[in-house]
């Protein structure tokens, strides 16, 4: 069964308070769904949840917990968003996109899943790029079943947009942002992106390995790079200390916080929820 691993919710402007007029986030991944509402009239976010989930759990099973143990999923929105964190996604150059070949393609690259729904999301025009993601069909199903309307898209297209935003011409950065068993890393270099994938790890040395030998695939030594890191890794532990000493320069991801996250910042670091407040911008 799903485990409610965290929630925060707004002492002035409780569930019992939401209308129509508020906003749904919800965003889906292998490990965890977090459940997060702004507010429509102050457009500030209100309430936070994180569900831990059973790996051996069926989708359909997880979902139908997660609803029930959920203070919002069962109210109306005026909008609802839903994002994906899974790994299998394509990043496809627009040129070279094709609908027909994509569900192919798909299980080519991360096997067979006959009955899964693909999703895609177009970043702005001047990036001229296209994800393409793969969805489990127990997931859509209860999306389809749950709500009337919504948008999609994956955690890739924010990822490699905000990257391309803060990039210099001049600059190499890098990118990882952690979650207990996967991380996502993301290179730019002269305002381009060169790769964006996601890794499983369990130790220091399995990060350390697929980061340093990606980056010798790409010709790039270390030091020429800044590493921004944000998510559930924590300052000081073992992998922070190591790369701080193979990366001269060390950023860490946050954003100002407001509304519900001035609560969350109280008990976590604040780029443990630099993904879910950067999704909000």
């Amino acid at each position: 069964m799903a485990l409610k691993k965290l929630s925060f919710y707004s002492k002035t402007y409780p569930p019992v308070s939401y209308t129509g007029n508020d906003e749904l986030f919800l965003q889906i991944g292998y490990q965890q769904v977090e459940v997060l509402v702004r507010n429509g009239l102050s457009n500030l976010p209100e309430a936070l949840e994180q569900f831990q989930l059973d790996e051996n759990e069926e989708w359909q099973d997880a979902l139908k917990s997660i609803l029930q143990q959920s203070e919002m999923l069962r109210r109306n929105f005026s909008e609802r968003h839903i994002g994906f964190t899974f790994p299998e996604v394509l990043v496809i150059p627009e040129s070279k996109f094709s609908s027909s070949s994509t569900k192919d393609l798909c299980n080519l690259m991360f096997g067979e899943q006959p009955l899964a729904w693909i999703g895609y999301k177009k970043l702005p025009r001047t990036y001229q790029i296209l994800l393409a993601y793969r969805i489990h069909a127990g997931i859509y199903q209860w999306i389809t079943d749950r709500f009337p309307s919504y948008d999609t898209t994956h955690a890739y297209a924010a990822a490699i947009e905000h990257s391309l935003q803060d990039a210099h011409p001049q600059q190499i950065t890098v990118t990882l942002d952690f979650s207990e068993q996967f991380f996502s890393a993301v290179v730019v270099s002269g305002a381009q992106l060169q790769v964006i994938q996601t890794f499983t790890y369990a130790t220091s040395d399995d990060v350390l390995y697929e980061l340093l030998n990606g980056l010798r695939q790409l010709k790039i030594a270390p030091q020429q790079c800044q590493l921004n890191i944000s998510g559930t890794v924590i300052a000081g532990s073992e992998l922070v200390e190591r790369l701080t000493e193979i990366f001269p320069t060390i950023q860490w991801q946050r954003i100002a916080p407001s509304g519900i996250f001035e609560q969350a910042y109280e008990q976590f670091p604040a780029h443990y929820f630099y993904t879910l407040q950067r999704w909000l911008l």
